[in-house]
């Protein structure tokens, strides 16, 4: 078994390191690290009965039986851990917001909070988040970011019960994962019209789905005669109410637009019916609830502009703003004055066309779909459609100063992202005005910089659109925008379309630039990053080389790009197990560290932690050679420099140590080893929470200790700690979560329970399929791990085929000289000797000590290891004299490297004592 180590380059961030079964090293990326006192806060705070809803519907009909479903699934008794979720689903302007408004309101009472959350889109949950942390903690809250504020709601709801939260219209059920799997002591409550994809979140089989259909007949009747018996009570009217109801499809928002008209209007309901165009024997458009409305609607517009032709125009204009919230201030812009805007608005509630949730204005969506369609319909070529130029201007007056159109209010953009955010998911038109688009850019930049690069991703989609069509896809312009969205791509975890983006990119960069200019390196070297994160190490590699290579040709070998770049190019060669190369590139940077030039203002100190940065990640190239003395002398030296510039308790120091814990680990010094990891642990733990992922990870690597010290039990017992604490706060299918799974699979291997294990690592590779592909390095070791099962249950030719695959994969992917490829050819040997294939065995571990011994050394415990496994092959082809020679060999180069009582020098000091005793048992030679 062997582990590889990601440690951080140039001036990025110091990551933590975290050994697993798997061989791999989790780091950890975008945590946010919350002030102690904050998360005491989180868990002493009361919610003293807070509800955050939108404005009850008074003319609530029917559903009583729908009310009950819902109340008796989110209270039934569960069988295990997770959240009580119910998910209604159905057309649009079926009633679901309206049915989970109603049980939120019923039932608010029961809850200690209550909160609705627009779940549309991307980032809405997390904004939801920083309103709870904003009400329950306002006096913190004032000086925190949203990444924080959202990191403490979550602590809240972790350590509270009582509370419900609405997930209002959902249209991506993958949103919501990381909260359904990670707050599971409240009740979800889930709006959509997605009828599917709910069973990979839970919500199938632990929770309930329920189906909300139109409203029966009657039902339908009653809610639209309530509207009109108030001033035409006749039997006629009754029976012309149902027709219409039947007419309208039993659809809840059309019949509330129309009954709001009849009302407003006094027309009758045979009236109505002859301007909608409907005939008794017309079939109801329940199929089509878009047509419905946009039916209805035409006819209370044409009221409403009779009414107040300002109501008809600011109704336009809200059609391309946020549907779940528009501010007061804000609309009132969109009118001549305010007073005009207070008379608009009144006409529009009237006629159920708006709505008031809080100081904001609402439109449903599908009214606000058919404003639309209606205005692009009859838009002028090339022009723009009705209400969007109002629309934008209003949001640009909003957030620029009177008289400084230059300059931005960050605080107005930061409330108006949502408006922002809605202009973008919409077509502009081709004469739009450009400063939208630059509104657009500033939008995602500050969302970006308040670590909400999921809400800032529809907004660079829009700006990389916009600048392409504007000045053509070979402009500056639009190669730094697609760069742009190809790294929040990145940072959002979507590696292949960031590569789909950025080769065409480079292509056209390398074209109009040359390969030199500072655009094309960054656009190679973005690249680079995404082939990493899609595991293409080699390739990665390929590009880092190449993009080093033209920033030295072009801007000297010491400027800041050519270093940085040299620096990525060594963590890559050392993903890879090329730590020859890798501390080649890092003690050639450390030399020149000091002349580093160029236009790259650097603050102050900075320069500096790069340099222990450095040391950092060279210390971690020494040790994967074994060279452990000169990492553990390294570590020391970074750790002191980090201590005196950050603090001892700064996340880098911390991580710096827990590095130092494992370089004595890998060097046999597993007392020292243990008291780090134990030292970190607390740390963190006092620091930032039992279930922060930096605790979750100190304590993932004690139990690996325990593990390796033969301390099974309470590695065992740790495992299902860490798996436990991981699933509930990262959710079932985290990267992290699932090395856990397969720790906890390694720890049953350990402790002789492989039927145990067997199971754990078939849900890993299941899971890893599911969440990375086929091809992930992780995916591949995870079946790497389940072919090591069956060699441990004895079932070799399971073994052997399924390591054959694995390596077959690891060779074209990696490449044949890759850590994980030689760990699967040494891995196959074993299994080829177990099953009696002792020439193939032969053939396959000679190939690995060579390959190793040219790597890592001659006295790595790696090619130790394959020395010792070398004369076990030695030893079933009867060649006694020769395994001894090899056990021997072995034995005193991992005594010099790790010491005598190092588990892997132990395993050889016992094989090299039975072999003796076989051969030189009386009888043994001729």
């Amino acid at each position: 078994m062997t582990s590889s180590v990601h440690h951080f380059h140039g001036a990025g961030q110091i990551s933590n390191v975290n050994s697993s079964n798997d061989g791999v090293m989790v780091t950890q990326t975008t945590t946010v690290v919350l002030p102690a006192e904050a998360l005491r806060s989180a868990a002493d705070t009361p919610a003293n009965g807070l509800v955050h809803l939108l404005q009850p519907n008074a003319r609530f009909t029917g559903r009583q039986r729908e009310l009950a479903a819902l109340r008796e699934a989110l209270t039934a008794e569960r069988p295990g851990p997770g959240a009580a979720t119910v998910v209604v689903h159905g057309l649009g302007g079926v009633g679901k917001s309206t049915l989970a408004l109603q049980y939120a309101q019923s039932f608010r009472t029961a809850y200690d909070l209550v909160w609705w959350i627009d779940a549309s889109s991307p980032g809405g949950v997390e904004e939801a988040l920083t309103g709870i942390a904003r009400r329950l903690s306002p006096a913190w809250a004032g000086t925190a970011r949203p990444p924080e504020l959202a990191a403490w709601a979550l602590a809240w709801l972790q350590h509270h019960t009582g509370w419900l939260l609405v997930y209002d219209d959902v249209e991506d059920p993958a949103l919501l994962e990381p909260f359904l799997g990670s707050l599971t002591r409240g009740h979800h409550l889930v709006t959509t019209r997605l009828a599917d994809d709910w069973d990979t979140l839970g919500a199938a089989s632990d929770g309930a789905l329920l189906a909300l259909d139109v409203l029966p007949h009657e039902q339908a009747t009653e809610l639209l005669w309530s509207w009109v018996a108030e001033w035409d009570g006749s039997d006629g009217s009754r029976w012309e109410a149902g027709q219409l109801a039947r007419e309208l499809g039993g659809l809840p928002l059309a019949l509330e637009q129309a009954g709001a008209y009849l009302r407003r209007t006094r027309t009758t309901v045979a009236g109505y019916r002859r301007r909608l165009g409907l005939r008794p024997s017309g079939a109801p458009t329940r199929r089509d609830p878009q047509r419905t409305v946009a039916r209805v609607w035409q006819v209370t517009l044409a009221a409403v502009a009779g009414d107040d032709p300002v109501a008809a125009d600011l109704l336009h204009a809200l059609a391309w703003l946020d549907a779940d919230g528009c501010p007061r201030d804000l609309v009132s812009r969109l009118a001549p004055d305010e007073l005009a805007a207070d008379d608009a608005l009144g006409v529009l509630h009237a006629y159920s066309m708006i709505g008031y949730a809080w100081r904001d204005v609402r439109v449903h969506r599908l009214v606000q779909g058919a404003l639309r369609a209606e205005a692009l319909a009859a838009r002028p070529p090339g022009g723009a459609p009705r209400g969007r130029r109002e629309a934008e201007r209003a949001v640009l007056a909003a957030v620029h100063p009177a008289g400084r159109e230059q300059e931005r209010d960050t605080a107005e953009l930061t409330r108006l992202a949502g408006q922002v955010r809605a202009l973008a998911a919409t077509d502009p038109g081709d004469d739009s005005d450009p400063a939208v688009f630059t509104l657009y850019a500033a939008t995602a930049l500050l969302l970006e910089a308040e670590g909400q690069s999921v809400r800032a991703l529809p907004l660079y989609e829009a700006y990389d659109a916009q600048i392409r069509h504007g000045f053509g896809p070979d402009h500056e312009f639009a190669l730094v925008a697609g760069s742009a969205l190809a790294r929040v791509h990145l940072a959002t975890g979507r590696p292949e379309q960031a590569l789909g983006l950025l080769e065409p990119l480079l292509e056209r960069s390398l074209r109009v630039h040359g390969p030199g200019h500072l655009t094309t390196l960054n656009l190679r070297s973005s690249l680079a990053d995404a082939h990493q994160a899609c595991g293409r190490a080699e390739r990665a590699v390929e590009e880092y080389e190449r993009a080093a290579a033209d920033s030295r040709d072009a801007l000297g070998p010491d400027h800041p790009r050519t270093f940085s770049l040299l620096s990525d190019l060594a963590g890559a060669h050392g993903s890879l197990g090329r730590a020859d190369q890798a501390i080649a590139i890092y003690e050639g940077l450390l030399g020149r560290e000091a002349a580093v030039t160029g236009d790259e203002h650097l603050p102050p100190g900075m320069l500096r932690i790069n340099a222990l940065r450095l040391r950092n990640n060279l210390a971690g190239a020494y040790e994967n050679v074994g060279r452990y003395r000169r990492a553990v002398a390294l570590y020391q030296e970074a750790l002191a420099g980090l201590e005196e510039l950050c603090g001892p308790e700064h996340p880098d120091t911390l991580s710096c140590l827990s590095n130092l814990g494992y370089a004595h680990e890998s060097a046999g010094d597993l007392e020292p080893a243990g008291r780090i990891y134990r030292d970190v642990l607390a740390q963190r733990a006092a620091a930032l929470g039992e279930e922060h992922p930096d605790t979750l990870l100190s304590r993932s690597n004690l139990a690996y200790l325990c593990l390796t010290t033969g301390d099974v039990g309470t590695g065992l017992d740790l495992c299902r700690t860490v798996l436990a604490q991981r699933t509930g706060v990262l959710g079932p299918e985290s990267p992290d979560t699932l090395v856990s799974l397969s720790m906890l699979a390694s720890a049953h291997a350990a402790a002789g329970e492989p039927e145990l294990a067997l199971p754990l690592f078939e849900q890993t590779l299941r899971l890893r399929l599911e969440v990375l592909g086929p091809d992930h390095p992780d995916t591949l070791r995870s079946r790497g791990n389940l072919a090591a099962v069956h060699h441990r249950l004895g079932d070799h030719r399971r073994a052997v085929l399924r390591f054959e695959e694995v390596l077959a994969a690891q060779e074209r992917l990696l490449g044949p000289e890759s850590r994980d490829t030689v760990l699967s050819r040494n891995n196959l040997a074993s299994a080829c000797r177990a099953a009696g294939d002792l020439e193939r065995a032969r053939s396959l571990i000679t190939t690995v000590l060579e390959q190793r011994t040219r790597l890592l050394g001659p006295d790595h415990p790696d090619t130790l290891g394959s020395r010792a496994t070398l004369a076990r092959v030695d030893e079933a082809s009867g060649d006694l004299d020769r395994a001894v020679e090899g056990y021997r060999a072995a034995l005193a180069g991992l005594t010099g490297a790790v010491g005598p009582d190092h588990p892997t020098a132990a395993l050889v000091a016992d094989l090299l004592a039975a072999a003796l005793r076989t051969r030189d048992a009386p009888g043994t030679r001729p």
